[in-house]
């Protein structure tokens, strides 16, 4: 059963004992279902063409930069989402990209770095330094030169 059969269900019951609109109420609020994510104005996060009816650029929500939806030989920039308003990710297939090969470096540094442990190739305190250098490198968000932005500038 889905969550809005489920909510559907409740107010039928409700109603059908007569539970009266006050205690109905609390239900509604207590059952609805919530919109989840994150949730931004649509045109502060996104660009249009000149006739102002398709997305040409979307803000990337990790890179912050415009980048466009389409790159020069028609293939996607963003997965599309279809069930949302947007119709698109906020993050770039780039941006998803960096995070997976980020994590990736990481996870392996941290198995290196407990082998090296194990073995007695490095001391505890070594191993935290480097875990450290680590968790920074993972954290650091790098655009990739060859992505395509957008550069707006702000006249006077």
């Amino acid at each position: 059963m889905t969550k809005k059969e489920i909510f559907v269900a409740a107010i039928a019951i409700c109603t059908s004992l007569e539970l009266g609109a006050d205690a109905t109420s609390q239900f509604t609020e207590l059952l609805e279902p919530k919109r989840g994510g994150a949730q931004f104005n649509l045109e502060d996060v996104t660009l249009h063409d000149e006739e102002g009816t398709t997305i040409t650029h979307i803000l990337d929500s990790v890179f912050n930069v415009w980048v466009p939806v389409f790159d020069e030989e028609g293939g996607e920039n963003f997965y599309a989402k279809p069930d949302t308003e947007l119709g698109w990710s906020r993050f770039s297939k780039a941006a998803e990209k960096s995070r997976k090969d980020r994590e990736k470096v990481f996870k392996a540094t941290e198995k290196a770095t407990f082998s090296d442990v194990m073995a007695g190739a490095i001391t505890p305190d070594e191993a935290k330094e480097v875990m450290v250098e680590a968790e920074s490198a993972r954290k650091l968000i790098v655009i990739p030169e060859d992505l395509n932005v957008l550069e707006l500038t702000v006249e006077d």
